[in-house]
């Protein structure tokens, strides 16, 4: 210290101004040494605690919008067999092959880094209800025309069957028709590694969507249905949640209704059996009970997908798929039936929340669209954020 001293004594500076330029130097020192280091271990701190609460508003965002993992026990290791429902009447459906066609092609960039080459096998089912048969695409030769210049690859096993069906209930009929024939030809061990989507005829444009959100892809159709869940081919905005007010959705009715698309009017017997409302006609109707008393998923807009061993986990389901077909059979060619069904496919088909799920998606809330209408009992929160993702592929 002498050393310096006396130099900068040569260089004109005091002793108070030497007293100032070592302090100086001192506290350099001390922050190079000491507190730069510990800025940056509270700047590291700090970051991982910021994304510790990303990934948890992530989390509470998936499960709002129904995208979480809630029963890891039914996740498929490898989808061996995807098995698509259309109910279909006369609109053109060859935008199925596209959207088939990305699937496959995400698939086998996926297995390529994981040098595996699998092609699931892929059954589409027309559950034709306007005697358009003779217009079905040739979805065989399509599909697999688009593959044509990829040597590495077979030819992809596609099966296409129709099945001609009367032309009422909506896509809700051809629904529960598909599934209580498929309960009657397979069993819980045959349905293992296998996806069902549930599509209507129209194409997934902006034209065919009437909410707020926007239509899931097939292969996030596919995706989430991999990881063990039910999922609805509709992402509605962040601020609606998928999960409704049990109690509150229990007083839903409607008078009548125009379909979209063809503008049909209902007639007088829409609602032929009188059923005061969705709770009315589950007591009387059907062997079964909400499973969650608070919250109830519900999708909207007929398109959905789900493990194949879903079906399998609840006893009397297929006795309830086989009562409600045939009140759709036997009610007027569109009923009130048909917009309690669109509200019971997710609770028929989905895992319903724990309790300390139910809790999460309760404290997100911050109001319930009460009114009787659309989307009566729906969960709103303008504050849930971070569900806006899109998974690509």
């Amino acid at each position: 210290m002498r050393k310096y001293s006396k130099r900068l004594a040569k260089l004109g500076f005091n002793t108070t101004k030497q007293f100032l330029i070592m302090a100086l130097i001192f506290m350099l020192i001390q922050y190079v040494a000491v507190i730069e280091p510990f800025n940056r271990r509270i700047g590291r701190h700090m970051r991982h605690l910021r994304l510790i609460r990303l990934q948890s508003g992530h989390e509470s965002a998936d499960l709002w919008a129904g995208e979480r993992q809630r029963n890891p026990a039914l996740e498929l290791d490898q989808v061996q067999k995807i098995e698509i429902a259309v109910a279909y009447c006369k609109t053109d459906i060859s935008w199925l092959t596209k959207e088939i066609v990305n699937y496959v092609k995400s698939s086998r960039k996926e297995s390529s880094e994981n040098h595996v080459h699998v092609d699931p096998h892929i059954k589409i089912t027309i559950l034709s209800k306007c005697n358009s048969e003779d217009d079905i695409p040739d979805f065989e030769q399509d599909i697999n025309k688009e593959f044509d210049y990829d040597p590495a690859f077979e030819r992809i096993d596609v099966q296409v069957d129709a099945i001609s069906l009367v032309n009422k209930g909506g896509c809700d009929l051809a629904y529960f028709h598909y599934i209580t024939q498929y309960l009657e030809k397979n069993t819980a061990a045959e349905a293992n590694n296998s996806i069902l989507l549930f599509l209507k005829d129209s194409p997934r444009t902006k034209d065919s969507f009437h909410q707020v959100g926007r239509w899931r892809s097939i292969p996030e159709m596919i995706y989430y249905a991999t990881q063990g869940e039910f999922i609805c081919g509709i992402k509605s905005a962040c601020s609606n949640s998928v999960f409704h007010d049990t109690g509150i959705m229990k007083r839903y009715t409607l008078e009548g209704y125009k379909r979209h698309g063809d503008k049909s009017l209902s007639g007088e017997d829409f609602n032929g059996a009188n059923y005061k409302n969705l709770g009315d006609f589950v007591e009387r109707e059907l062997d079964w009970r909400f499973p969650n008393e608070d919250l109830t998923e519900v999708c909207y807009g007929g398109t959905f997908a789900v493990p194949a061993s879903r079906l399998f986990t609840e006893p009397e389901l297929g006795t309830n798929m086989k009562r409600f077909e045939q009140i759709l059979r036997d009610g007027a060619p569109m009923s009130i039936t048909e917009h309690f069904a669109e509200r019971l496919w997710a609770p028929f088909l989905s895992n319903p929340l724990n309790e300390d799920d139910t809790k999460r998606v309760v404290k997100l809330r911050e109001t319930i669209a009460a009114k009787n209408g659309s989307f009566m009992g729906t969960l709103l929160s303008p504050r849930v954020g971070g569900c806006e993702r899109k998974l690509i592929f």
